[in-house]
């Protein structure tokens, strides 16, 4: 059955080193129209640079044999990871941008993908040129085209000013809309629910809608644009049991998972089990549930808010949704709801009707 719109799942390559790893292989019953390999740095100087050996001695040969099953999917490779940094990429792009551009289209050639996702998630307006970004922008794509490759770029939702979002609509084939963890440096230890759908005052200004529609107002094409979904928890240590409300104050990130090891995430598999212990504040305005026990709160999508985006992604004419990440999802039906459940029910709303 044809799907619809697009499903654009991500793998971390973190996971491959995890007490029990997950790894590209398992991808196999993943019904996703691409997946995104992160992650290679670059250099200032405009060289690519592998982050682990795994990627070379059996990551990207097990990412590629996701072709034996899915044999419509695009791979990508995300250049620049949150490991990584974007110094690096700005520096490269503002001084090296040419050497870049052919390198990219280099290692795409050598380990098969199909394209490239540039990295220019940002937590500042200020963190990079624009101007830079979308000549750079061109460049590849023009470069790209001429070996037949394809070129995404992945974007914080709420800084619709700190990009050059017609460059962008005009030259990338998917533009990736992080629309999740709107919190900035100053506000990290503020509950804050992980993806609220629609705003409300004063906890929740800023939301899924009104970044997407800034994005839309400001010329980015539907047709291009993918909302990007988290797949795991948000967590945080309370500073009093009795203040868990949305806006209150924490004293830092929860624990980490016993598998990931990551404070302040969690993967659904990791959580999804201890929720029945948890008392959970669901809130029809912002389309959110969190949960609370003891000093312990948790935001994450449930099955009833990822309903809501994905028929919000319908309602609205978008491209599509992205899956972050595959890894942090549920790979082995440890919830009892499905393997993948994320991109599984993404890809039963995206080919129905």
């Amino acid at each position: 059955m044809k799907i619809r719109k697009n499903i654009v799942c991500y793998y971390d390559n973190r996971a491959a080193s995890y007490g029990t790893p997950t790894v590209p292989r398992s991808f196999g019953t993943t019904n996703c129209t691409h997946y995104v390999y992160d992650g290679v740095g670059v250099t200032a100087q405009g060289d690519l640079r592998i982050l682990s050996s795994y990627d070379t001695t059996s990551g990207f040969d097990e990412f590629q044999s996701i072709r034996r099953t899915n044999t419509a999917a695009k791979l990508y490779v995300l250049l620049v990871s949150d490991r990584d940094g974007g110094k690096n990429l700005t520096n490269a792009i503002a001084g090296r941008s040419e050497k870049l551009v052919n390198n990219i289209a280099i290692f795409l050639e050598q380990y098969n993908f199909d394209g490239v996702e540039i990295d220019r998630r940002t937590s500042s307006r200020d963190e990079f040129d624009k101007s830079a970004l979308a000549r750079f922008v061109n460049r590849l794509r023009s470069r790209l085209y001429m070996i037949n490759r394809q070129l995404a770029v992945s974007v914080s939702a709420q800084f619709t000013d700190a990009y050059d979002i017609t460059s962008l609509s005009l030259y990338a084939d998917l533009i990736n809309l992080h629309a999740y963890n709107f919190t900035t440096t100053s506000t990290v230890n503020t509950l804050a629910n992980l993806a609220p759908l629609y705003s409300s005052t004063p906890n929740n200004v800023v939301s899924v809608n009104s970044t997407v529609t800034s994005w839309l107002v400001a010329g980015a094409r539907k047709n291009k644009l993918n909302l990007v979904l988290a797949t795991y928890a948000r967590t945080y240590t309370l500073a009093s049991e009795d203040q868990r409300a949305v806006g209150a104050r924490g004293t830092g990130p929860g624990e980490a998972g016993p598998n990931t090891k990551r404070a302040g995430i969690l993967a659904r598999y990791e959580i999804c089990n201890q929720l029945g212990e948890y008392g959970a504040v669901s809130d029809a305005v912002t389309a959110t549930t969190y949960f609370f026990k003891g000093r312990s709160w948790i935001s994450i999508e449930t099955e009833d808010t990822l309903v809501q985006k994905l028929t919000y992604v319908l309602d609205n004419a978008l491209a599509g949704v992205g899956v972050f990440t595959l890894d942090l999802d549920d790979g082995d039906n440890t919830c009892g709801t499905g393997a993948y459940r994320i991109s599984q029910l993404a890809y039963e709303y995206f080919t129905s009707g």
